[in-house]
């Protein structure tokens, strides 16, 4: 089955490198991989190219515990011949060759993008200043916080001009499917997807865990919104009454929204989003405890202390240091 003849044909297959760092996820790499080979074997000709890549040219140990082999170092990758470059894993990557080797890449023509937190080493690098970008949902919040000039969003994948990213896992299947519809028709990336049995999402499609862990399909549509404007507004808290006011119902109904299907209060379901966050800060951050407590909020470190000892049995320093400790 061809999905391109005559004119469409392609001159020059499209040349792409995987940058793999540790903690690379198997499932994004195979995913991408998949929507390539596929895309190449549909349209019965050499579409991509692609290699895989590291620090050193040496194997690197995926997020799932195994070795995965590269076929060069970045020191034998020449950026001037890639159309595109996606980095892989790395969320505590600040190798300095290798944030040097990214900086370089970064004034050449090509487009860059990430899968996951691959995102970190990006932003480390300055190559995400300003643009729209996203990463795993887990990661969101923290990555934010680091690096303010990131125009984070918790979509499913966000290409803007040349830099693209993703939340990792089943959504590398959209941004790559994307890609091929972009550069070679629709007919072609439905083709794909339909060999692989998937059924591609918009990348406006919010990530499933980008909210509350415990929202869902089944609550009211009020009461999504009632948690979103929450989750929206953690460093400056609003009040019940203004998160009444903004959906447009009162302060009565907002709580029996919260009391019937979250069995909770709102503001103590408020207070557990803003140390879920604080939380999160705490491990996969530097920032200080008089930091983490502004960005979440509290009016004092003593306050802050306080409510983080009653959520989770310690303090903000303790906790910090065990969540470092089991990552």
């Amino acid at each position: 089955m061809n999905m391109l003849t005559g004119p469409q044909r392609v001159e020059k297959a499209e040349e792409i490198a995987f940058l793999l760092l540790p903690g690379t996820a198997m499932a994004c790499l195979s995913a991408a991989v998949a929507v390539l080979s596929n895309a190449n074997k549909l349209a019965e000709q050499t579409l991509y190219r692609w290699t895989l890549c590291s620090r050193d040219g040496l194997a690197v140990l995926s997020e799932e515990g195994f070795e995965v082999g590269v076929q060069q170092g970045i020191q034998r990758l020449d950026p001037a011949r890639l159309d595109k470059l996606i980095v892989c894993g790395g969320q505590d990557c600040d190798d300095p060759q290798v944030l040097r080797w990214l900086r370089q890449a970064g004034h050449f023509s090509l487009e860059i993008g990430a899968f996951g937190a691959g995102s970190y080493p990006l932003a480390r690098a300055g190559l995400l200043d300003d643009y729209a970008c996203t990463t795993h949902w887990e990661y969101l919040a923290a990555l934010q916080e680091e690096y303010p000039r990131l125009m984070l969003s918790s979509q499913l994948y966000v290409v803007d001009k040349d830099r693209f990213s993703c939340a990792g896992g089943s959504d590398v299947q959209d941004l790559l499917l994307h890609f091929v519809g972009e550069a070679h028709g629709q007919t072609l990336a439905r083709a794909v997807s339909d060999r692989l049995v998937y059924r591609t999402r918009p990348s406006g499609e919010s990530q499933r865990g980008a909210h509350s862990r415990q929202q869902s399909v089944y609550l009211p549509a009020c009461l999504q919104d009632a948690i979103l404007l929450m989750e929206s507004n953690i460093e400056e808290p609003l009040s019940l009454q203004e998160i009444s006011d903004l959906l447009g119902i009162s302060r009565r109904q907002v709580e029996r929204l919260f009391r019937k299907y979250l069995d909770s209060q709102p503001s103590r379901y408020y207070m557990e989003l803003r140390l879920n966050r604080a939380r999160e800060l705490l491990q996969k951050t530097s920032k200080s405890i008089t930091e983490i407590s502004i960005a979440c909020g509290f009016s004092s470190t003593s306050h802050f202390s306080k409510n983080v000892k009653d959520q989770f049995g310690c303090s903000p320093k303790l906790l910090g240091r065990q969540l470092k400790l089991a990552r």
